[in-house]
């Protein structure tokens, strides 16, 4: 296993200055975290926060051990178009996706992803729509 089951995840935000990041505190989740991950070195991973490993007992020798659960990627393959991901590694329960702090950050990311204006998800306002007359 790489990871903890149901357990409290305290985040730590290590890049608070992040604008995906605006906004969020330190909190604890009940969710799975993961930890023994495969790094990207060049160019490197951009940790946003992280997180103390429960001790479960998939756990194992984990526990304890401080891994990063939220972070950007930034990389242009050969031949490519720069590309960017915005990577949460929990998710797992719907409570979480109703945690405010969660609901911007994942907005913030998805279009820090896609290249547009950080709050632009945020602010988002739909259009008024015109009444329409029956016929």
């Amino acid at each position: 296993m790489n990871y903890t089951l149901g357990a409290d995840i305290p985040y730590t935000i290590v890049d608070k200055a992040n604008p995906i990041m605006q906004g969020m505190s330190d909190i604890t989740i009940f969710d799975e975290a993961f930890y023994t991950m495969t790094w990207a070195k060049d160019p490197e991973v951009h940790v946003l926060a992280t997180a103390v490993i429960p001790g479960t007992p998939s756990a194992g020798k984990h526990k304890g051990e401080v891994v990063p659960q939220i972070w950007t990627y930034e990389h242009t393959p050969p031949g490519g178009q720069p590309a960017r991901a915005f990577v949460w590694m929990q998710g797992h329960t719907y409570a979480t996706f109703a945690n405010p702090q969660i609901q911007a950050m994942l907005l913030r990311g998805i279009a820090w992803a896609g290249k547009k204006p950080v709050d632009e998800l945020v602010n988002y306002k739909p259009p008024v729509r015109k009444a329409t007359t029956p016929y």
